[in-house]
Order: structure tokens, then sequence, then C-alpha cells
């Protein structure tokens, strides 16, 4: 690369002495962004690097010298000379062109073109950047039709002296025990290709610096950054991300300047230039100020203490439960059964005939604050629900089974759980039974258990022993794994999914799908399955009288449109016995 800049220099010289002699006509013309040489500018100087920058006479050197890589980000320093405000300074996309020099009276330039902000934000003000701001810029270099350029998408990671970029030591594992500081995000999210999602949802801790937005009206999430110290050097972006205990945003002042967080979700460098978490809700905060939250929609933060120690003789309220699981990794499931005793606190899915299992919150006080998810856990006696009293708000229970950290959700293990004791709110008797282990005749696989990378086409996998097999067929679009909505396989007209027991029978398959925005994703009614029979209430499906080890699932709408695309959450299969 010196080689190369020493070269350009040379010929720099070279064309200094033609232009010398008045007879000598000028051989070309200088491109734009090339060193006028009767008007001498810095040398060329720089790597191009984060710690060594190229100066603006080192990246048009180098674009000039045409070996370079397109698709690699550069950092070139320089000072803002002039700002185009043709489209409006600032305009709606928030970005803006502009040039920089080696000097403010330099005649050296490179147009930085509809390039972003401080730390990749939106220019939202005229105080967002100034001519006579020193700047080092992060972006891909261009030869645009003779046009010296850093191409559109790059960001200001420098200005006047204050960085975005971290400085500090890297420190923890990404895990609720050890979260990673910001340093160590930002080292690890800046090294993936760009637009490709961290493999697993990362503890993040660090102080908000700077609040962009807080949606309240419609999507609940916020725009904001973190850093390790507090100040806006060295910040890492949590973008459209909800609040404590995975809820939606209710009021702007949730938040402030100078909070201390835990952030949980996945991370992604957006355009390879801009670490941030992965959009649309897939991140929330996990502690706020040292206090977490234990699920709901209402809020809250937590203020009890965490008690027992999961035996029968003195069972884990929910904050013990809650500490309990939050020893886990993401993802795992414990490996002894534990009691938990509460009161159900809401009821998101009470027991019926068809499932026989129920989902609800419990807490200390029946209240909404400082939950734990009771997850498709089983009736009393270890069995499923038949017959009988059905769940309460208020009730008194005690849970016998296994924990997991579903994906940062701590929760009960999908039917590996049960109701120990149930006492009816106002003092009846719901029972008591013992019970041995979950039969495992069932088994339940969410959307996230087939894949985890977001916008990802899904192929074949083997859950729990269960193989899916999913095929385009005759559609447009193949079969997609999207964290939005927590988690859905979408399959769009003409997909299908073949599952596969093995040497089991399958008796009937229950589908959860999914609904936003007032559209039901449940392919119009129209989806199949092939043996057995479909027939879908709300947002679920039955696909029933099954009775053979392999069906074929197919979303059997015409033409294209949301509510054609069958969206699965979950999927229930029971075998036939």
């Amino acid at each position: 690369m010196k080689k190369l800049i020493y070269s350009m220099l040379a010929l720099a010289t070279i064309a200094f002495g033609f232009c010398s002699c008045e007879d000598v006509p000028m051989p070309y013309g200088y491109p734009q962004g090339s060193t006028d040489p009767t008007n001498p500018d810095l040398p060329a100087e720089g790597e191009g690097t984060l710690e060594s920058p190229y100066n603006v006479a080192a990246a048009n050197a180098v674009i000039a010298g045409g070996d370079f890589d397109p698709e690699k980000q550069f950092y070139i320093k320089g000072i803002v000379t002039s700002i185009d405000e043709t489209d409006g300074f600032p305009n709606s996309f928030g970005n803006v062109t502009y040039n920089i020099s080696d000097k403010a009276d330099a005649s050296n330039k490179l147009l930085v073109y509809r390039g972003m902000g401080f730390g990749g934000a939106k220019v939202n003000s005229t105080d967002d950047l100034k001519v006579g701001d020193e700047v080092v810029v992060m972006g891909k270099l261009i030869n645009y039709s003779g046009k010296y350029e850093v191409t559109q998408g790059s960001k200001i990671v420098v200005r006047n002296g204050q960085s975005s970029v971290t400085t500090g030591t890297p420190e923890g594992e990404g895990t609720l025990q050890s979260p990673y500081n910001v340093a160590a995000a930002l080292k690890l999210v800046s090294a993936l290709p760009a637009d490709v999602p961290t493999e697993n949802a990362l503890y993040v801790k660090g102080k908000i610096s700077k609040i962009n937005s807080v949606e309240t009206a419609t999507f609940g999430n916020a725009n904001y950054y973190i850093s390790d110290d507090g100040t806006e050097n060295g910040q890492i972006l949590i973008f459209q991300s909800y609040y404590l205990g995975n809820v939606k945003f209710t009021s702007a002042d949730q938040i402030k300047v100078g909070d201390e967080v835990i952030i949980y979700g996945k991370f992604v460098n957006f355009k390879g230039n801009t670490p941030e978490t992965v959009g649309k809700g897939t991140s929330y905060i996990y502690s706020l100020n040292g206090k977490t939250q234990g699920g709901g929609e209402t809020g809250g933060t937590t203020t009890g203490e965490a008690k027992g120690d999961g035996t029968k003789n003195n069972p884990y309220n929910a904050l013990g439960a809650k500490a309990f699981a939050s020893k886990l990794e993401s993802g795992q499931t414990s490996t002894e059964e534990v009691y938990i005793k509460g009161k159900i606190s809401s009821i998101k899915y009470n027991f019926s005939a068809e499932f026989g299992t129920a989902t609800f919150n419990i807490s200390d006080d029946g209240k909404a604050a400082n939950e734990f998810i009771i997850y498709s856990t089983l009736y009393l006696n270890n069995e499923k629900y038949t017959t009988g009293d059905l769940l309460s708000v208020g009730d008194d229970v005690v849970i016998l089974g296994k924990v997991t950290n579903y994906n940062g959700t701590l929760e009960t293990a999908s039917r590996a759980s049960y109701i120990y004791s149930w006492t009816k709110n106002g003092g009846s008797t719901g029972g008591e039974g013992g019970g041995g282990e979950a039969t495992g005749s069932d088994v339940t696989i969410k959307a996230g258990d087939i894949s985890s990378t977001n916008a990802a086409d899904v192929t074949e996998v083997t859950v729990n022993g269960i193989g899916f097999s999913f095929s385009k067929g005759s559609g447009a679009n193949a079969p997609k794994y999207y964290t939005a909505g927590g988690g859905t396989i979408r399959m769009y007209p003409s997909n299908s999914v073949t599952i596969n027991a093995g040497s089991k029978k399958i008796a009937k398959i229950v589908v959860e799908c999914d609904a936003y925005n007032g559209v039901n994703y449940t392919a119009e009614g129209k989806a199949t399955c092939s043996p057995g029979k479909a027939t879908l209430n709300n947002l679920t499906y039955t696909f029933s009288e099954i009775n053979a080890a392999k069906v074929t699932i197919t979303d059997a709408a015409e033409g294209t449109g949301q509510p054609k695309q069958l969206r699965i959450k979950s999927m229930q299969i029971t075998f036939a016995k």
C-alpha cells in the first residue's frame, strides 16, 4: 500500500513539472478528489485503519490506483469543508453529502456521499454536522465516473475528538453471570459479516448515553445508545428494543440517560458498519439500575426477595425460581425438578381437554410485578387435563418440574412440570397429587427450536428426534424463520413441511399461528395435511386423524398477500398410543 501511495506522489511530482512550463500542455485532467499540484496539500499518510486512518490525500491515491477492495470499510480523516444542501439539510432520510479535506484551505477533497452521522445515527439537525468539524469517516471507497467518493452508507466514528468507537478493555462472556461490557460487544459485533446476526442472544451491560426515540403509540420500542462510561464515546445502538421484562414501552420517561442496563438479545453488524441489536422488539432490558422484572404486560420492577431452595418443604417463590433459572445458559433446561409456589397473577391459556396443559404467571401476592412464567404445565398427578375445575387468578399453587432459560425468557420447561398442589381462591381445595416423571407422549416444538437465524431459509432439521423437512414447492418464496413475534416459521402459498416421527405414529398436531396488526396468518384457513384432516379455530390449527409416522402440512392458499401466509409459532405433536 505504501508503495502505491509513493508511486502516486511521484506521479503528482511529475505532473507538477509539466505544469511549471507554460508552453507544455496539460497531458490529462484532474479527476474530482485529486490534488491540484499548484497548491500542495499534506502528504499522503495513514493505513486506512481506526488506529491509523487515511488522510484525504492517501484515500484519493488509493482510489486512483484502483487496487482496493470495494467492499472493505476504510477509515478516513479530514476537515468538513462544505455541505451539500441540495436535498435539504437535514433531509428526510437522515443522511448528508459533504466534502472533507486535509486542511481547511486545502484544494484536495473527498466527497462523502449520503453519509450517516455520528456513530451511524441519522443527521436530524444542522448541529449534527458543521463546516470545520474534524471527523473520521468509516466507509467504502469508490471511483464513481471519475469522482472520488466515500459511497453511501458511511458513518462518522470520530467528531471533534469524540469517538463512537470503544477504546476500553473488552470484558465479560456475554452470559447473564458475566455480561459483555460495551467494548467487548463492539469488538464481537464489528467483526461479523454485514447483516448476519449473532448465533445466540447476548447479555450486554452499559449505561444509557443517548436516547433517540421511545415509541409508545404502536410498536412500544425504543432506540438508544449505551456505552461503558455513559458518554457518547464507544457507544453501541440498542435498536427497536423492548422495556424491562420484555414488555412494550408505555412512557418515554421509563428510561433516561445515565441508567445502568443489561440488554438481552441478538446483535447484528447492520450493513457492515453499525453494530446494533436486531430490530423489531427482539431484544429487551433485562436489568434496569440493578432491578429485574418478571414478565407480564404491565411493567414494574422487582422489589421482592428471592426465597426458598426448591425442595418440597421449602419451595422457591417466583423470584427464587427466576434466580435459579437465570443461572442456566440460553436454551438450557435444568436437570433437576424443583418445587415452586405462588399465587396465580394472570392466565394466558387455561386447561382444555384438547391440549391438557395451561400457561400462566405466578407471583407472591398475585400481582403482575415479580412474576414467574409457568409454561405449558400439566394438571394434577402429572396428567393431562380431561375434566374438573379450571384455574383462576388468585389461586395458590405449588408446581413441580424443570425450568428453562428459553432464549432469555425464564419459565418452566414445556410439558416438563405439573401442578403438585392447588388451593382455589376462597379456600376450596383443588387437590394434591404426586406423580412420576412426565410421560413424554407429547412434544411441543417452538419456531425458535427449528431455527435461530433471522430471515433465514428453513430446510431440514431434527428436533427432539423428530425430523422437519421444509419445501418451497411451486411457490415464489421458500419457507423462512423470522424472530419477529417471538419467533415464527413463515410458510408461503405452496410451501410445505413434512414431519417424520420415525418409529412413532403421530395422532395429531396442534399448530399455533401468529397474528399481527389485525391480520391472522393462517393461510386463509386453507392449510391441509396428508394424511389426516385440518380444522381451524381462530389462530389454532388442529391436524387430526393422522395415525402415521410421517405427515405433510401444506399452505394451500393461492396467490400472494399476507393473509395467505401460514406463520407457525409452535407445534404440539401428540403420538398415537
